[in-house]
């Protein structure tokens, strides 16, 4: 009796992914990306906020102090560095009105890392800053 052997193939066949792959990959990472940046913005969003009560209440403090001094002054920035601490003071711009110049802060606007938050009492609103366009003559 004659029995044939199969022998197995020499070249073994290579396991390869369809062309649907390398599509689902970059699908993943986008909405892995989209997550990332919504997290971070959610953040920075939170944390200015945060900053910006903070501002407000030491630029109430400030301002009763300064008119306990009998010398009254709408406090500004440099006014409130000790009070803040450097995180919140360090590559902000923060704006302090007082319009009546009655020791009692209408608001403030606090802007940091491409964020403005505007906060008075029982108002808070924080949103990415837009772009400022120069104007040509």
């Amino acid at each position: 009796m004659n029995h044939t052997q199969q022998k197995p193939p020499e070249e073994k066949e290579a396991i390869a992914f369809g062309q649907g792959f390398p599509l689902a990959v970059t699908i993943i990472l986008v909405f892995f990306m989209i997550a990332v940046v919504s997290l971070l913005a959610s953040f920075y969003k939170t944390n200015n906020a945060a900053a910006a009560r903070l501002v407000y209440l030491a630029a109430q403090a400030k301002a009763i102090e300064f008119a306990a001094t009998g010398n009254y002054r709408v406090p500004n920035q440099a006014d409130l560095s000790d009070l803040i601490g450097q995180k919140i003071d360090q590559n902000a711009l923060i704006e302090i009105v007082d319009e009546n110049r009655d020791a009692n802060i209408d608001y403030i606007i606090y802007r940091k890392n491409g964020w403005v938050s505007t906060y008075s009492p029982g108002q808070l609103e924080t949103k990415k800053e837009k772009l400022r366009q120069k104007k040509s003559d």
